[in-house]
């Protein structure tokens, strides 16, 4: 299990360097999959830019032979008309294709869904550790930049490359008919214009993580400058010069940034003037020479200087674009790296039961169809054997140890309490039991089956798991109870979870219904909560989903003691029949456990019911001592504020 774990968290850490075409044919398929007309469009518009500018060269050259053959008027109009209706039609034709635009940037948000939903699908493990985190970021780049993004600009700049290469083959049989030479000597010129871009590209390569890191310096202050939370430490504090000081330099490692670039967007623009102006000299030059020797005339003239100039306009085209390509590498490997991640849940993936989600609750039908499996929804036992766990560094070595051979039995229905001081390993242990880690070593067994044994929806779907972070979102009351769409919550076994959690009365008296949006992000009609009316309704949530293990991981840490313990009360009265497990640093609100558990370091320190523990007088015995004493004070303060009327 522990190699598996240390393959599965490293998997992510490599990014593959993919080739040109590989990416090519990567973000054909993605744009085939979410926007195929856009993709026909394209090659439309290939055909249409290949056409246009031939069109272009060889007009003026009909136009002066007409007027050389003194063809009478009336052919000179029937046959300028029709050619100009047909520049005008694939003029008209090629600007119309610019509406593709709009669908092409649209992808863009259809790869942030994805990117969103991937991080859900995969291992807990990888989003919550440092490189999981800097991948996800990495492969948000791939939307950065706007209509210019990696995506957007692959996909311009192989339809960019594939419209030149027409072109370039096109220009290249004018030429090579006037004269071979004439052509290799364009292709020398040209190579001098790869060699000018292709230095460019060696400096914007040698910027980019200066330029990344540069960026997201300023990204954050950015949104730092929006986040309300500081703004009375800022004023408090006098921060005003020393957060000036921090602007004034990210901004002015962004601007010399931008001077970089320009210097060297200026030089790169002098050395092909120069180039182009030696090879506009030469070709005047040598087709001078060829119309005084009578060797092409003025319409040829015409149409072979627009095939030069046009040559190597394409050449430098192709060379620039194959330069976007090579820029948008780096942010499509990392895109790519994080979307082949193995993911532990599937698209489809569903925690409620298959054949009605509303009349058979969190207990999947699928299961049931053994009795071994019916004693899982019952109120299991939970054994941890030999477990041992420690965190990733970013490299994906192992860190220092959490856990190590820790052994502990849950008896079914048991009301079990994990106190402790911070870091004593709670939290970890929480996240093992919950299946969003996995051990290095040893095992979790619900019922003999182990977490190997059942998918991610089986195992997730046991536990109704209220944490610190409550999460409450800008939906409706009933979808913030039930987790799910609106049309599959049952509104009945909502107000029952939400009178079992002592709500129905605060929601009545402000004639709130289910509807009600919670917050006033989505709708200014909606509702806050307090602290204390946002725990019951995690209780809420828990009680709706009906699992039959019940975690509380700290939920009540942001509340005083006192209204914690009434919090854990209300727990405790709805637990019945279930197991049930309560973390908590503060040693008075779990007294009502059938067993404490103390750990220190990742071990059993002590164990007992709370008067077992009491009378050993050991560590657990101080802890509650001294934590006791805080909380009579506080009772105190409080029955005084009460009797002078401030509470």
């Amino acid at each position: 299990m522990k190699k598996n774990r240390q393959e599965n968290q490293m998997a992510g850490s490599r990014v593959i360097r993919h080739s040109i075409p590989s990416n090519i044919i990567f973000w054909l398929k993605i744009f085939w999959k979410w926007e195929p007309g856009v993709v026909l469009l394209a090659g439309l518009e290939v055909v249409l830019g290949t056409l246009v500018p031939l069109v272009g060269i060889y007009l003026p050259k009909l136009v002066l032979d007409l007027l050389a053959g003194n063809v009478t008027a009336a052919v000179l109009i029937r046959t300028l008309g029709l050619w100009g209706i047909l520049a005008a039609m694939l003029y008209g034709l090629r600007n119309g294709m610019n509406g593709k635009y709009f669908l092409q940037n649209s992808v863009r948000t259809y790869l942030g869904l994805d990117i969103f939903f991937k991080s859900l699908r995969i291992s807990y493990e990888i989003p919550e550790s440092e490189w999981g985190k800097k991948a996800y970021q990495e492969a948000l780049r791939v939307m950065e930049g706007g209509d210019w993004c990696a995506s957007s600009r692959t996909f311009s700049s192989t339809q960019a490359i594939l419209q030149n290469f027409l072109c370039f083959a096109l220009y290249s049989t004018v030429l090579g008919v006037l004269n071979p030479w004439i052509l290799l000597a364009l292709l020398a010129l040209s190579l001098l214009n790869v060699l000018v871009i292709e230095k460019g590209l060696r400096f914007e390569e040698s910027m980019r993580e200066r330029e990344a890191q540069h960026s997201r310096h300023w990204n954050y202050i950015l949104s730092a400058m929006g986040n309300m939370t500081a703004a009375k430490d800022v004023r408090i504090f006098g921060m005003h010069p020393w957060l000036g000081g921090i602007r004034d330099r990210a901004v002015g490692e962004m601007e010399a940034d931008k001077m970089s670039y320009q210097k060297l967007h200026n030089w790169q623009h002098v050395m092909n003037g120069l180039i182009d102006l030696v090879r506009d000299l030469a070709a005047y030059g040598y087709l001078i020479y060829c119309v005084s020797a009578g060797q092409i005339g003025v319409s040829d003239f015409v149409l072979y200087f627009g095939a030069v100039t046009g040559f190597s306009g394409f050449v430098a085209g192709m060379l620039y674009q194959v330069g976007n390509l090579k820029s948008a590498r780096n942010a499509t490997d990392y895109y790519r790296a994080y979307m082949d991640l193995p993911e532990e849940i599937s698209e489809e993936a569903s925690y409620l039961p298959v054949e009605s989600k509303k009349d058979c609750g969190y207990s999947p039908n699928e299961m049931r169809k053994s009795e071994k499996e019916k004693r899982i929804w019952e109120a299991p036992d939970i054994r941890f054997e030999d477990v041992s766990f420690s965190y990733k560094k970013e490299d994906g070595s192992p860190g220092e140890k959490i856990l190590e051979h820790f052994n502990l039995t849950i008896a079914p229905g048991e009301k079990l309490a994990l106190v402790g001081v911070n870091g004593a390993g709670k939290t970890t242990l929480v996240k093992l039991l919950c299946g969003l880690y996995q051990p290095d070593e040893g095992r979790i067994l619900v019922n003999g089956r182990s977490r190997a044994e059942m998918t991610p929806q089986e195992w997730y779907g046991l536990l109704s798991v209220v944490f610190q972070e409550q999460l409450i979102l800008p939906i409706t009351i009933a979808e913030n109870i039930s987790l799910q769409p609106r049309e599959e919550t049952d509104d009945g076994r909502v107000w029952a979870a939400l009178e079992k959690a002592g709500l129905t009365e605060t929601f009545s008296r402000q004639k709130l219904d289910l509807d009600t949006f919670m917050g006033k992000v989505i709708s200014p009609r909606g509702i806050e909560l307090s602290g204390g009316q946002q725990q019951r309704l995690t209780l809420a949530r828990a009680l709706y989903k009906d699992a039959p293990v019940l975690v509380l991981d700290e939920p009540t840490a942001a509340l005083d003691p006192i209204a914690e313990s009434q919090v854990y009360e209300k727990y405790l009265e709805h637990s019945r029949g279930k197991t049930a497990i309560f973390i908590s640093h503060r040693l008075a609100s779990t007294r009502f456990s059938d067993r404490i558990i103390l750990l220190d370091q990742g071990r059993i320190q002590e164990e007992g019911t709370h008067e077992q523990l009491m009378e050993r007088g050991g560590a657990y015995a101080h802890m509650y001592q001294v934590q006791s004493s805080y909380y009579e004070k506080d009772a105190e303060q409080r029955k005084r504020a009460e009797g002078i009327g401030i509470l």
